[in-house]
């Protein structure tokens, strides 16, 4: 996997890919509607580690989908890799957008998004 503080989202993804090569993109039997959920339980918990891994494994099944970017970036915002956690949810941002003017998601979702992107882009950096 790239070194997170110089990653791409591309080279992210593929990096997970291999991490997770038993996840294929956009199969359904490789997917679980709940992983998003469960990674935001994980981290409200605190348990940034199950977090990470459950939003990554969101990334490696629909990596066309806002969230395990924005779930993904909001773990790094908590443990204060801010260089990572910019990169991720600008990402999902990005996709937020695209997928707003398909009118998959709606404006609130798009707000939220845009003001996590806010606070991350704000935050203090403290990654070593």
């Amino acid at each position: 996997m790239p070194e997170k503080n110089r990653m791409t989202p591309k080279e992210y993804l593929a990096g997970l890919r291999k991490l997770f090569p038993e996840i294929r993109p956009y199969n359904e039997d490789d997917w679980d509607w709940t992983w998003s959920d469960e990674g935001y339980q994980f981290l409200e918990a605190c348990d940034f580690g199950m977090a990470e891994l459950t939003f990554q494994r969101v990334i490696a099944a629909r990596p066309d989908d806002p969230d395990g970017f924005e779930g993904l970036a909001m773990v790094y915002k908590a443990i204060g890799h801010k260089r990572e956690a910019v990169i991720l949810i600008d990402e999902a941002l990005r996709l937020a957008k695209k997928r707003f003017a398909q009118e998959y998601i709606d404006e609130e979702v798009l707000y939220e998004i845009a003001k996590n992107q806010r606070y991350i882009h704000e935050m203090e950096d403290e990654s070593v």
